[in-house]
């Protein structure tokens, strides 16, 4: 039967982890998040084991803290997907107006290529 030092200790690394990984985040350090993956991972699926031997191990108050964070590392990774995506799509647009296929046609003769469209101006009064 698990106790509740153990189910604690397992809630306190894997809350360790989370703020690690909020931490990198917040500081754009990337690179470190795929150690932090698999560590993240295996806590918590010990703690679900644990849980399951010995729901009442936890109070429910510290496991409501422990989602809210675990909610907050979710919407930081989400925030850093969604401006990398970007970036991606920034990246991939300049590359394609200044690369052989933005400046050059078919016929390998240079396009007109303006900054900006041409705008129609109504001339009549």
């Amino acid at each position: 039967m698990t106790t509740e030092r153990e189910a604690l200790a397992t809630i306190e690394a894997l809350e360790r982890i989370l703020h690690k990984e909020i931490a990198a985040l917040e500081a754009g350090d990337f690179a470190v998040l795929v150690d932090y993956e698999s560590e993240k991972a295996r806590l918590g699926a010990e703690l679900e084991q644990k849980l399951a031997r010995n729901p009442q191990a936890v109070e429910a108050e510290r496991l409501r803290a422990l989602k809210g964070l675990i909610l907050r590392d979710a919407q930081h990774l989400e925030q850093a997907q969604s401006a990398t995506s970007e970036i991606i799509a920034e990246v991939r647009h300049i590359r394609g107006r200044h690369g052989m296929a933005g400046v050059y046609g078919r016929s390998g003769m240079k396009r007109d290529i303006m900054a900006t469209g041409s705008v129609a101006v109504d001339k009549t009064i």
